[in-house]
Protein backbone atom coordinates (compact mmCIF):
# COMPACT_ATOMS: atom_id res chain seq x y z
CA UNK A 1 0.00 0.00 0.00
CA UNK A 2 1.36 3.43 -0.94
CA UNK A 3 2.06 5.66 2.04
CA UNK A 4 1.45 9.37 1.49
CA UNK A 5 2.20 12.23 3.85
CA UNK A 6 -0.19 15.19 3.52
CA UNK A 7 1.28 18.34 5.05
CA UNK A 8 -1.25 20.90 6.28
CA UNK A 9 -4.65 20.20 7.85
CA UNK A 10 -6.67 23.05 6.42
CA UNK A 11 -9.55 22.28 4.09
CA UNK A 12 -7.15 21.47 1.22
CA UNK A 13 -5.21 19.02 3.36
CA UNK A 14 -8.30 17.42 4.88
CA UNK A 15 -9.93 16.84 1.49
CA UNK A 16 -6.65 15.59 -0.03
CA UNK A 17 -6.19 13.10 2.79
CA UNK A 18 -9.78 11.90 2.48
CA UNK A 19 -9.59 11.49 -1.30
CA UNK A 20 -6.31 9.56 -1.17
CA UNK A 21 -7.49 7.31 1.68
CA UNK A 22 -10.63 6.48 -0.31
CA UNK A 23 -8.36 5.40 -3.17
CA UNK A 24 -6.77 2.84 -0.89
CA UNK A 25 -3.63 4.69 0.15
CA UNK A 26 -2.13 4.80 3.64
CA UNK A 27 -2.28 8.49 4.61
CA UNK A 28 -0.62 10.46 7.39
CA UNK A 29 -1.89 14.03 7.87
CA UNK A 30 0.57 16.42 9.54
CA UNK A 31 -0.03 19.92 10.90
CA UNK A 32 1.76 22.27 13.27
CA UNK A 33 -1.48 23.26 15.03
CA UNK A 34 -2.97 21.13 17.77
CA UNK A 35 -6.26 20.77 15.88
CA UNK A 36 -7.39 20.49 12.27
CA UNK A 37 -9.15 23.10 10.16
CA UNK A 38 -6.70 25.84 9.21
CA UNK A 39 -8.69 29.00 8.50
CA UNK A 40 -11.91 27.23 9.43
CA UNK A 41 -10.78 26.32 12.97
CA UNK A 42 -13.19 27.50 15.67
CA UNK A 43 -12.43 29.17 18.99
CA UNK A 44 -14.15 30.25 22.18
CA UNK A 45 -15.50 33.78 22.52
CA UNK A 46 -17.43 34.87 25.59
CA UNK A 47 -18.53 31.34 26.40
CA UNK A 48 -19.63 30.38 22.86
CA UNK A 49 -17.70 28.32 20.33
CA UNK A 50 -17.81 29.49 16.74
CA UNK A 51 -15.57 30.14 13.73
CA UNK A 52 -12.53 32.42 14.12
CA UNK A 53 -13.25 33.84 10.65
CA UNK A 54 -16.63 34.22 8.99
CA UNK A 55 -17.80 31.46 6.63
CA UNK A 56 -20.99 30.86 4.68
CA UNK A 57 -22.25 28.36 2.13
CA UNK A 58 -23.81 29.74 -1.04
CA UNK A 59 -26.37 27.95 -3.19
CA UNK A 60 -23.77 27.43 -5.91
CA UNK A 61 -21.19 25.95 -3.55
CA UNK A 62 -21.91 22.43 -4.74
CA UNK A 63 -18.54 21.02 -3.65
CA UNK A 64 -19.09 22.19 -0.08
CA UNK A 65 -22.57 20.73 -0.04
CA UNK A 66 -21.26 17.41 -1.37
CA UNK A 67 -18.63 17.36 1.38
CA UNK A 68 -21.31 17.97 4.01
CA UNK A 69 -23.31 15.12 2.50
CA UNK A 70 -20.30 12.80 2.75
CA UNK A 71 -19.71 13.54 6.44
CA UNK A 72 -23.40 13.26 7.33
CA UNK A 73 -24.21 16.95 7.86
CA UNK A 74 -26.26 17.80 4.78
CA UNK A 75 -29.46 17.82 6.85
CA UNK A 76 -27.89 20.37 9.21
CA UNK A 77 -27.32 22.94 6.47
CA UNK A 78 -29.68 25.88 6.85
CA UNK A 79 -30.26 28.48 4.12
CA UNK A 80 -31.78 31.84 4.92
CA UNK A 81 -32.46 35.08 3.02
CA UNK A 82 -30.04 37.77 4.11
CA UNK A 83 -29.82 41.51 3.66
CA UNK A 84 -26.93 43.71 2.57
CA UNK A 85 -26.24 47.34 3.38
CA UNK A 86 -23.75 49.97 2.22
CA UNK A 87 -22.10 52.62 4.38
CA UNK A 88 -20.98 55.64 2.34
CA UNK A 89 -20.49 59.33 3.12
CA UNK A 90 -21.45 58.74 6.74
CA UNK A 91 -24.82 57.20 5.88
CA UNK A 92 -26.08 53.61 6.00
CA UNK A 93 -28.24 52.47 3.08
CA UNK A 94 -30.09 49.18 2.49
CA UNK A 95 -28.67 47.50 -0.60
CA UNK A 96 -30.43 44.16 -0.88
CA UNK A 97 -33.04 44.53 -3.60
CA UNK A 98 -33.66 46.26 -6.90
CA UNK A 99 -35.87 48.77 -5.06
CA UNK A 100 -32.99 49.59 -2.68
CA UNK A 101 -30.72 50.00 -5.65
CA UNK A 102 -33.10 52.34 -7.47
CA UNK A 103 -33.60 54.44 -4.33
CA UNK A 104 -29.87 54.77 -3.63
CA UNK A 105 -29.18 58.55 -3.76
CA UNK A 106 -25.40 58.53 -4.20
CA UNK A 107 -25.56 57.59 -7.88
CA UNK A 108 -27.52 59.09 -10.74
CA UNK A 109 -29.79 57.04 -12.99
CA UNK A 110 -27.12 56.65 -15.69
CA UNK A 111 -24.56 55.56 -13.09
CA UNK A 112 -27.04 53.00 -11.76
CA UNK A 113 -27.74 51.64 -15.21
CA UNK A 114 -24.03 51.26 -15.90
CA UNK A 115 -23.42 49.60 -12.51
CA UNK A 116 -26.24 47.14 -13.20
CA UNK A 117 -24.73 46.46 -16.64
CA UNK A 118 -21.34 45.80 -15.01
CA UNK A 119 -22.78 43.19 -12.67
CA UNK A 120 -24.78 41.57 -15.46
CA UNK A 121 -21.75 41.42 -17.74
CA UNK A 122 -19.56 39.98 -14.99
CA UNK A 123 -22.09 37.26 -14.30
CA UNK A 124 -22.95 36.30 -17.87
CA UNK A 125 -20.28 37.81 -20.12
CA UNK A 126 -18.09 34.81 -20.87
CA UNK A 127 -15.17 33.08 -19.19
CA UNK A 128 -12.70 34.87 -16.95
CA UNK A 129 -9.76 33.89 -19.19
CA UNK A 130 -10.77 36.64 -21.61
CA UNK A 131 -10.17 39.26 -18.90
CA UNK A 132 -7.06 37.85 -17.26
CA UNK A 133 -4.76 40.46 -18.80
CA UNK A 134 -7.05 43.46 -18.24
CA UNK A 135 -6.64 45.60 -15.14
CA UNK A 136 -9.56 45.66 -12.73
CA UNK A 137 -9.90 49.47 -12.74
CA UNK A 138 -9.72 49.59 -16.53
CA UNK A 139 -12.52 47.03 -16.79
CA UNK A 140 -14.71 48.66 -14.15
CA UNK A 141 -14.23 52.15 -15.60
CA UNK A 142 -15.16 50.91 -19.05
CA UNK A 143 -18.40 49.41 -17.78
CA UNK A 144 -19.37 51.46 -14.72
CA UNK A 145 -17.79 54.85 -15.45
CA UNK A 146 -15.17 56.82 -13.53
CA UNK A 147 -17.61 58.28 -10.98
CA UNK A 148 -18.91 54.90 -9.84
CA UNK A 149 -15.39 53.47 -9.73
CA UNK A 150 -14.19 56.24 -7.43
CA UNK A 151 -17.26 56.24 -5.18
CA UNK A 152 -18.07 52.52 -5.03
CA UNK A 153 -15.60 50.15 -6.64
CA UNK A 154 -12.24 51.60 -5.62
CA UNK A 155 -13.03 51.78 -1.86
CA UNK A 156 -14.30 48.19 -1.96
CA UNK A 157 -11.25 46.98 -3.89
CA UNK A 158 -8.89 48.81 -1.55
CA UNK A 159 -10.62 47.24 1.44
CA UNK A 160 -10.28 43.74 -0.02
CA UNK A 161 -6.86 43.97 -1.69
CA UNK A 162 -5.08 46.90 -0.03
CA UNK A 163 -3.11 49.69 -1.64
CA UNK A 164 -2.03 47.49 -4.57
CA UNK A 165 -5.62 46.88 -5.70
CA UNK A 166 -5.01 48.62 -9.03
CA UNK A 167 -2.67 45.78 -10.02
CA UNK A 168 -5.45 43.20 -9.79
CA UNK A 169 -6.91 41.46 -12.80
CA UNK A 170 -10.41 42.14 -14.08
CA UNK A 171 -10.94 38.38 -13.86
CA UNK A 172 -10.83 38.68 -10.06
CA UNK A 173 -13.76 41.06 -9.73
CA UNK A 174 -15.76 39.14 -12.32
CA UNK A 175 -15.26 35.85 -10.48
CA UNK A 176 -16.16 37.50 -7.16
CA UNK A 177 -19.34 39.05 -8.56
CA UNK A 178 -20.30 35.78 -10.24
CA UNK A 179 -20.02 33.78 -7.02
CA UNK A 180 -21.94 36.31 -4.91
CA UNK A 181 -24.63 36.77 -7.53
CA UNK A 182 -25.11 33.02 -7.48
CA UNK A 183 -26.68 33.47 -4.06
CA UNK A 184 -29.42 35.75 -5.40
CA UNK A 185 -32.93 34.63 -6.21
CA UNK A 186 -34.44 36.79 -8.90
CA UNK A 187 -34.31 40.52 -9.34
CA UNK A 188 -35.92 41.35 -5.99
CA UNK A 189 -35.47 38.10 -4.12
CA UNK A 190 -32.35 39.08 -2.21
CA UNK A 191 -29.60 36.68 -1.28
CA UNK A 192 -29.67 33.31 0.46
CA UNK A 193 -26.67 32.17 2.50
CA UNK A 194 -26.26 28.95 4.40
CA UNK A 195 -24.54 27.64 7.52
CA UNK A 196 -24.29 24.40 9.43
CA UNK A 197 -25.78 24.42 12.89
CA UNK A 198 -22.89 24.52 15.31
CA UNK A 199 -20.56 26.13 12.77
CA UNK A 200 -17.29 24.68 11.57
CA UNK A 201 -16.60 23.12 14.96
CA UNK A 202 -19.24 20.58 14.04
CA UNK A 203 -18.08 20.25 10.42
CA UNK A 204 -14.48 19.63 11.45
CA UNK A 205 -15.48 17.09 14.11
CA UNK A 206 -17.38 15.15 11.43
CA UNK A 207 -14.47 15.47 8.99
CA UNK A 208 -12.00 14.23 11.59
CA UNK A 209 -14.16 11.22 12.35
CA UNK A 210 -14.47 10.46 8.64
CA UNK A 211 -10.69 10.54 8.28
CA UNK A 212 -10.21 8.26 11.26
CA UNK A 213 -12.80 5.84 9.84
CA UNK A 214 -10.78 5.77 6.61
CA UNK A 215 -7.62 4.92 8.54
CA UNK A 216 -5.90 8.31 8.21
CA UNK A 217 -3.28 8.92 10.90
CA UNK A 218 -3.27 12.42 12.37
CA UNK A 219 0.02 13.94 13.56
CA UNK A 220 -0.86 17.33 15.07
CA UNK A 221 1.05 19.97 17.00
CA UNK A 222 4.36 19.20 15.23
CA UNK A 223 5.42 21.84 12.73
CA UNK A 224 7.17 20.72 9.55
CA UNK A 225 10.73 22.02 9.25
CA UNK A 226 11.92 20.39 6.04
CA UNK A 227 10.80 18.07 3.26
CA UNK A 228 13.53 16.21 1.36
CA UNK A 229 13.67 13.46 -1.25
CA UNK A 230 15.88 10.40 -0.69
CA UNK A 231 16.19 7.79 -3.43
CA UNK A 232 12.91 5.89 -2.94
CA UNK A 233 11.26 7.80 -0.11
CA UNK A 234 10.39 11.26 1.19
CA UNK A 235 11.56 12.47 4.59
CA UNK A 236 9.59 15.08 6.51
CA UNK A 237 11.55 16.59 9.37
CA UNK A 238 9.36 17.86 12.20
CA UNK A 239 9.99 20.00 15.25
CA UNK A 240 10.28 16.74 17.12
CA UNK A 241 11.35 13.72 15.11
CA UNK A 242 10.72 12.87 11.46
CA UNK A 243 8.40 10.87 9.22
CA UNK A 244 9.05 8.98 6.00
CA UNK A 245 6.71 7.94 3.21
CA UNK A 246 6.58 6.98 -0.44
CA UNK A 247 5.48 10.48 -1.36
CA UNK A 248 4.20 13.76 0.06
CA UNK A 249 1.54 16.30 -0.85
CA UNK A 250 2.10 19.81 0.51
CA UNK A 251 -0.99 21.99 1.02
CA UNK A 252 0.80 24.91 2.68
CA UNK A 253 1.07 28.40 1.11
CA UNK A 254 3.45 28.58 -1.84
CA UNK A 255 6.15 30.63 -0.12
CA UNK A 256 6.13 28.24 2.84
CA UNK A 257 6.54 25.29 0.47
CA UNK A 258 9.55 27.02 -1.08
CA UNK A 259 11.09 27.57 2.34
CA UNK A 260 10.78 23.97 3.58
CA UNK A 261 11.83 22.25 0.32
CA UNK A 262 15.55 23.10 -0.11
CA UNK A 263 15.99 20.60 -2.97
CA UNK A 264 13.59 22.41 -5.30
CA UNK A 265 15.23 24.09 -8.27
CA UNK A 266 16.04 27.78 -8.11
CA UNK A 267 13.32 28.47 -10.70
CA UNK A 268 10.70 26.56 -8.70
CA UNK A 269 11.60 28.37 -5.49
CA UNK A 270 11.43 31.73 -7.27
CA UNK A 271 8.06 30.85 -8.85
CA UNK A 272 6.62 29.75 -5.52
CA UNK A 273 8.09 32.71 -3.67
CA UNK A 274 6.76 35.35 -6.04
CA UNK A 275 3.15 34.85 -4.98
CA UNK A 276 2.25 37.75 -2.72
CA UNK A 277 -0.44 36.59 -0.32
CA UNK A 278 -3.24 38.71 1.09
CA UNK A 279 -3.62 38.19 4.81
CA UNK A 280 -6.38 39.16 7.18
CA UNK A 281 -6.78 40.63 10.64
CA UNK A 282 -10.28 40.01 11.96
CA UNK A 283 -11.84 41.41 15.12
CA UNK A 284 -14.66 39.31 16.56
CA UNK A 285 -17.08 40.93 18.99
CA UNK A 286 -19.92 39.36 20.91
CA UNK A 287 -22.35 42.20 21.62
CA UNK A 288 -25.48 42.28 23.74
CA UNK A 289 -27.52 44.51 21.41
CA UNK A 290 -28.87 43.83 17.96
CA UNK A 291 -26.94 45.70 15.24
CA UNK A 292 -29.43 45.54 12.41
CA UNK A 293 -30.58 42.84 10.01
CA UNK A 294 -27.84 43.13 7.36
CA UNK A 295 -25.48 40.17 7.15
CA UNK A 296 -22.95 42.22 5.17
CA UNK A 297 -22.36 45.93 5.50
CA UNK A 298 -19.99 46.97 2.74
CA UNK A 299 -18.06 50.14 3.49
CA UNK A 300 -17.17 52.66 0.80
CA UNK A 301 -16.25 55.40 3.26
CA UNK A 302 -12.71 56.80 3.27
CA UNK A 303 -10.79 56.17 6.46
CA UNK A 304 -12.92 53.28 7.73
CA UNK A 305 -10.36 50.91 9.28
CA UNK A 306 -12.02 47.62 8.27
CA UNK A 307 -13.13 45.96 5.05
CA UNK A 308 -16.72 45.85 6.22
CA UNK A 309 -18.98 44.42 8.89
CA UNK A 310 -20.30 40.88 9.02
CA UNK A 311 -23.19 40.29 11.41
CA UNK A 312 -23.35 36.53 11.72
CA UNK A 313 -26.50 36.84 13.82
CA UNK A 314 -28.36 38.09 10.77
CA UNK A 315 -27.88 34.59 9.36
CA UNK A 316 -27.47 32.27 12.35
CA UNK A 317 -30.09 31.87 15.05
CA UNK A 318 -29.00 34.24 17.85
CA UNK A 319 -29.60 31.46 20.36
CA UNK A 320 -26.40 29.88 19.03
CA UNK A 321 -24.63 32.95 20.45
CA UNK A 322 -26.42 33.15 23.79
CA UNK A 323 -28.88 35.74 22.48
CA UNK A 324 -26.09 38.06 21.33
CA UNK A 325 -24.91 39.34 17.96
CA UNK A 326 -21.62 37.93 16.69
CA UNK A 327 -19.87 40.67 14.71
CA UNK A 328 -16.79 40.26 12.51
CA UNK A 329 -14.74 43.25 11.38
CA UNK A 330 -12.09 42.01 8.92
CA UNK A 331 -9.21 43.96 7.44
CA UNK A 332 -7.35 42.40 4.52
CA UNK A 333 -3.67 43.31 4.36
CA UNK A 334 -0.24 41.80 3.84
CA UNK A 335 1.44 40.26 6.86
CA UNK A 336 4.18 42.91 6.80
CA UNK A 337 1.75 45.84 6.94
CA UNK A 338 1.26 47.86 10.11
CA UNK A 339 -2.38 46.81 10.52
CA UNK A 340 -1.35 43.17 10.77
CA UNK A 341 1.02 43.79 13.67
CA UNK A 342 -1.11 46.20 15.70
CA UNK A 343 -1.96 44.97 19.19
CA UNK A 344 -5.28 43.36 19.98
CA UNK A 345 -6.21 46.26 22.26
CA UNK A 346 -5.62 48.81 19.48
CA UNK A 347 -7.63 46.82 16.94
CA UNK A 348 -10.54 46.23 19.32
CA UNK A 349 -10.62 49.94 20.19
CA UNK A 350 -10.73 50.70 16.45
CA UNK A 351 -13.65 48.27 16.14
CA UNK A 352 -15.57 50.08 18.90
CA UNK A 353 -15.10 53.43 17.15
CA UNK A 354 -15.94 51.99 13.73
CA UNK A 355 -19.22 50.51 14.94
CA UNK A 356 -19.98 53.75 16.76
CA UNK A 357 -19.81 55.61 13.44
CA UNK A 358 -22.57 53.44 12.01
CA UNK A 359 -24.75 52.39 14.94
CA UNK A 360 -25.95 55.21 17.18
CA UNK A 361 -24.85 55.10 20.82
CA UNK A 362 -22.78 51.95 20.35
CA UNK A 363 -19.92 51.70 22.84
CA UNK A 364 -17.65 49.31 24.78
CA UNK A 365 -20.43 48.71 27.28
CA UNK A 366 -22.33 46.81 24.60
CA UNK A 367 -19.51 44.29 24.18
CA UNK A 368 -19.57 40.98 26.02
CA UNK A 369 -16.25 39.73 24.62
CA UNK A 370 -13.74 40.50 21.90
CA UNK A 371 -10.82 38.69 20.28
CA UNK A 372 -8.54 39.21 17.28
CA UNK A 373 -7.62 36.50 14.77
CA UNK A 374 -4.79 36.84 12.25
CA UNK A 375 -3.93 34.80 9.17
CA UNK A 376 -0.92 35.83 7.06
CA UNK A 377 -1.81 33.70 4.01
CA UNK A 378 -5.47 33.83 2.98
CA UNK A 379 -5.33 33.97 -0.82
CA UNK A 380 -2.70 34.92 -3.42
CA UNK A 381 -3.00 38.46 -4.72
CA UNK A 382 -4.87 38.19 -8.07
CA UNK A 383 -2.44 40.26 -10.12
CA UNK A 384 -2.84 40.74 -13.86
CA UNK A 385 -1.62 37.65 -15.70
CA UNK A 386 -1.18 35.56 -12.55
CA UNK A 387 -3.44 32.75 -13.77
CA UNK A 388 -0.93 32.07 -16.55
CA UNK A 389 1.85 31.24 -14.07
CA UNK A 390 0.20 29.22 -11.33
CA UNK A 391 2.49 27.09 -9.15
CA UNK A 392 2.74 23.58 -10.61
CA UNK A 393 1.24 20.54 -8.92
CA UNK A 394 4.19 18.38 -9.91
CA UNK A 395 7.66 19.42 -8.80
CA UNK A 396 11.20 18.40 -9.77
CA UNK A 397 11.11 16.26 -6.62
CA UNK A 398 9.15 13.50 -8.30
CA UNK A 399 7.60 12.18 -5.09
CA UNK A 400 6.60 15.63 -3.79
CA UNK A 401 3.53 17.50 -5.06
CA UNK A 402 2.01 20.86 -4.11
CA UNK A 403 -1.77 21.28 -3.88
CA UNK A 404 -2.62 24.62 -2.31
CA UNK A 405 -4.46 27.93 -2.54
CA UNK A 406 -1.87 29.12 -5.04
CA UNK A 407 -3.83 27.11 -7.59
CA UNK A 408 -6.84 29.42 -7.23
CA UNK A 409 -7.07 31.23 -10.53
CA UNK A 410 -9.34 34.18 -9.87
CA UNK A 411 -11.44 33.77 -6.75
CA UNK A 412 -10.75 34.67 -3.16
CA UNK A 413 -10.50 31.71 -0.83
CA UNK A 414 -13.64 29.70 -0.12
CA UNK A 415 -14.28 26.06 0.68
CA UNK A 416 -15.89 25.09 -2.64
CA UNK A 417 -13.10 26.53 -4.78
CA UNK A 418 -10.53 24.89 -2.50
CA UNK A 419 -12.17 21.49 -2.96
CA UNK A 420 -12.25 22.07 -6.72
CA UNK A 421 -8.52 22.87 -6.72
CA UNK A 422 -7.78 19.66 -4.81
CA UNK A 423 -9.87 17.47 -7.10
CA UNK A 424 -8.32 18.94 -10.25
CA UNK A 425 -4.81 18.50 -8.86
CA UNK A 426 -5.37 14.90 -7.73
CA UNK A 427 -6.86 14.02 -11.12
CA UNK A 428 -3.72 15.49 -12.67
CA UNK A 429 -1.49 13.42 -10.41
CA UNK A 430 -3.48 10.26 -11.12
CA UNK A 431 -2.28 10.56 -14.74
CA UNK A 432 1.35 11.11 -13.69
CA UNK A 433 3.45 8.00 -14.47
CA UNK A 434 5.85 8.65 -11.60
CA UNK A 435 3.07 8.60 -9.04
CA UNK A 436 1.53 5.52 -10.63
CA UNK A 437 4.91 3.77 -10.50
CA UNK A 438 5.17 4.46 -6.77
CA UNK A 439 1.88 2.69 -6.20
CA UNK A 440 2.76 -0.16 -8.55
CA UNK A 441 6.17 -0.74 -7.00
CA UNK A 442 4.65 -0.88 -3.53
CA UNK A 443 2.04 -3.35 -4.76
CA UNK A 444 4.75 -5.60 -6.19
CA UNK A 445 6.67 -5.53 -2.90
CA UNK A 446 3.52 -6.41 -1.00
CA UNK A 447 2.80 -9.40 -3.27
CA UNK A 448 6.12 -11.13 -2.68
Amino acid sequence: MTKTLVVGAGIAGLVTAMRLAKRGESVVLVDGESSIGGLTRPWELGGITWDRFYHVVLGGDLETQALLQEVGLASELRFKPVKTSLFIEGELYPFSSMLDFLAFPELGILDKLRLAATITHARYGGNEERYEWEGVLEYLTRWSGARTVERIWRPLLRAKLGDHHANASAAFIRATIKRLQGARRGAVGGERYGYVRGGYARVLAALEQRLLDLGVELVLGRRVREVTLHDRYVRVTLERGELTADRAVLTLPSNVCAAICPQLSRLERRTLGQDRYVGVVCVSLLVNRHLGNAYVTNVADAGFPFTGIINMSALVDRREFGGCDLIYLPKYCAADERSFTQSDDVLIAQAYRALGRIFRNFGPGDVVAGRVARAPHVFPFPRVGRAQSLPPVRTSLQRVAIVNSGRLRYATLNVSDTIRVVDEALDDLADDPTWRLVRESRALVGSR
